[in-house]
């Protein structure tokens, strides 16, 4: 036991003037008496205040000096220290992201973490109080702040949501530390799998949940359209350390199968799996693909809904004073949907509402009504001027030779393509404003590079690509021409109405991932209030354009006023979701805070009891007293 007022002690001075009281004789005066009777009782009055001689009676006075004693312990504010996790403030943080949902002995593993919360909160100490976040809430990610009252975070833990969004430690991580104030203060995070946290030197307690789990899924799918047949490609992957014979259905949103397939998937690989439908009675309409046997314990990656939309013209202007066979013949071959137009720069005096303006060379002269659109995609061929709408360039033309020595993989125009030792006699070496990404480099500057900027889309070729005199560019094969189809995609993925933040690699259909910002472009006439219905019913009013609660999977429809105007489709496909290869649930071991060697005590003051018991002691005195 400790005292956190041991100063309060020095009122023990008090208890020898109770004593003293006992003991002092009491100031009498004297009369003349007519009977010598009331000597005797006189005599042993006289005796009884005879200054320190022994007491008659001590239990009144002890009774008076133990409460004194008990009334300056209670003010001296006696402590418990015991065993706690912290002392300070403690920051819970919960994992609830798809892989959560994994079930395990009939629980998932969203379910375990909230019991290991439960088992933290009767350690809260009433100096600091515990917050509860969880990875996937809406920003700043609270769901209880700082409170010592744990029957309200007990309360909060039910309301922690699962989603079917990726696992992402760093944002909420971000968060967690602006309420981190002194050295006592701690995080603990509980979750499946800490892969991505960010590296710090604050001690982070991480409580491990759920145990290494087989399982079967899809983790990509591919949907092509060609004259009158869809064409759909899932890849499964076989997590399990046995060969798994699969079952995988076709059907439509309400469970009506169009097609059925069987394979046998070899342990720890991926099988493709096809399925083609023709486009009768199927155009607009969401599918899904059920992987349905067998049953596994994650539910989660064993469908996929996408949505068979009718391709959609896509309209290409080209604008070129010389022909141009080898790109003509790359954009023909990119899609039956394509329409090219070809003007001279004379003849150029609109866009005629095309989705993609190609200008070979110079810029023509009208080259304001570029900046009076509001929206539009430009491929700029061996352009040497300097542009007004990229700020602070400078332009040079290098007229020696030079070579591509750097790439940009990241890009997804760049996937699956390499250029590398690509030669180049003349190019343009240009300075790139702030929003350029440049994606093929050589020693002179950055050749290919591309940017959004207002709302528009550009690809910049620093060279003459297609005129053989000046590159192999266009007969790299297949390099260059998935490049340009590569690009196309990026570039259609503009027009449609509702598109990724990101990229929106898939131009048939419009399939996204979970936890995916969507931006949704109603045409110009609408302006009714525009909502979300989700797959599980819930609708959500969308202000502006930007969609970020892809928090399901499933097939979203959006409403503008009573009516539906587009439907979504939104899928996990996360291999690393998918991938359960975590530890037994445990505390980590490196930093367990069960053990008695790490547990910090926590302090709880118990001068309540003392002044109580005070109380009845100053109640059996008077009663003592009384009784006398």
């Amino acid at each position: 036991m400790t005292f956190l007022n041991p100063i309060a002690f020095y009122l023990i001075g008090t208890i020898p003037i109770v004593l003293a009281l006992h003991f002092l004789k009491l100031r009498r005066q004297r009369y003349i008496v007519p009977s010598m009777l009331l000597w005797r009782a006189s005599a042993e009055d006289q005796k009884a205040n005879v200054p320190f001689q022994r007491l008659r009676n001590l239990l009144l006075p002890l009774l008076q000096c133990l409460f004194l004693l008990l009334i300056i312990a209670s003010v001296a504010r006696p402590a418990l220290r015991i065993p706690g996790i912290i002392h300070g403030k403690i920051i819970v943080i919960v994992n609830n992201s798809a892989s959560m949902l994994s079930k395990e002995m009939g629980k998932t593993r969203l379910e375990l973490a909230k019991q290991e919360v439960l088992k933290n909160i009767n350690q809260v100490t009433a100096s600091g109080g515990m917050m509860l976040m969880a990875t996937h809430a809406p920003k700043p990610h609270i769901i209880q702040t700082f409170t010592t009252d744990k029957n309200k975070l007990r309360l909060a833990v039910e309301y922690i949501k699962p989603t079917h969004k990726p696992s992402d430690w760093t944002s909420v991580y971000d968060y967690a530390t602006r309420y981190v104030d002194s050295q006592q203060d701690q995080i603990i995070m509980i979750g499946d799998s800490f892969d991505n946290i960010p590296e710090t030197s604050m001690p982070i307690n991480k409580i491990s949940v759920g145990e290494s789990v087989d399982n079967i899924g899809i983790v990509h799918v591919n949907i092509e359209k060609s004259m009158d047949q869809y064409t759909i490609l899932a890849r499964i992957q076989n997590w399990t350390d046995t060969p798994r014979k699969i079952d995988v259905r076709l059907e439509l949103e309400d469970n009506i199968a169009i097609a059925d397939k069987s394979e046998t998937i070899p342990a720890g690989e991926v099988k493709s799996i096809l399925f083609s439908v023709t486009t009768e009675g199927l155009e607009g309409k969401p599918v899904c693909i059920n992987l349905y046997n067998p049953k596994d314990d994650f539910d989660l990656d064993n469908k996929v809904w996408v949505i068979l939309r009718k391709t959609t013209q896509f309209s290409i202007l080209l604008v070129s004073d010389r022909d141009q066979p080898l790109l003509m013949d790359v954009l023909r071959n990119y899609g039956d949907h394509v329409v090219i137009n070809k003007v001279s720069k004379d003849e150029f005096h609109s866009t005629e509402d095309a989705d993609l303006i190609i200008i070979d060379g110079t810029i023509p002269s009208e080259q304001e009504v570029m900046n009076t659109l509001d929206r539009e995609n430009y491929i700029l061929i061996n352009t040497r001027e300097d542009l007004a709408f990229v700020e602070d360039s400078a332009v040079e033309i290098v007229t020696t030779p030079v070579t591509v020595i750097r790439e940009n993989t990241l890009h997804p125009t760049m996937q699956d393509v390499s250029l590398i030792g690509m030669q180049v006699s003349e190019s343009v070496d240009r300075t790139l404003p702030i929003w350029g990404e440049s994606l093929v480099e050589t020693e002179k500057g950055s050749l290919i590079w591309v940017g959004t900027n207002a709302g528009r889309q550009y690809l910049f070729f620093e060279f003459d690509a297609f005129n053989p005199a000046y590159s192999r560019f266009p007969f790299i094969i297949p390099d260059a021409p998935i490049f340009i189809y590569q690009c196309l995609e990026w570039f259609e993925s503009n027009v449609v109405p509702i598109k990724s933040l990101t990229y929106q690699n898939n131009r048939i259909g419009q399939n996204f991932k979970t936890g995916e910002g969507l931006k949704i472009e109603l045409p110009s006439a609408e302006e009714s209030t525009m909502q979300v219905k989700k797959p599980n019913g819930d609708m959500i009013e969308v202000n502006g354009d930007i969609f970020t609660d892809t928090d399901h999977i499933g097939v979203y429809s959006v409403y503008v006023g009573d009516s539906v105007f587009d439907q979504f489709a939104v899928n996990l496909l996360d291999e690393t979701e998918s991938t359960f290869s975590h530890s037994i649930t445990e505390v980590n071991k490196e930093t367990q805070v069960n053990e008695n060697g790490l547990l910090q005590p926590l302090t709880r003051e118990i001068w309540q009891w003392t002044a109580l018991f005070a109380v009845c002691l100053l109640l059996c005195e008077w009663w003592f007293y009384h009784r006398n």
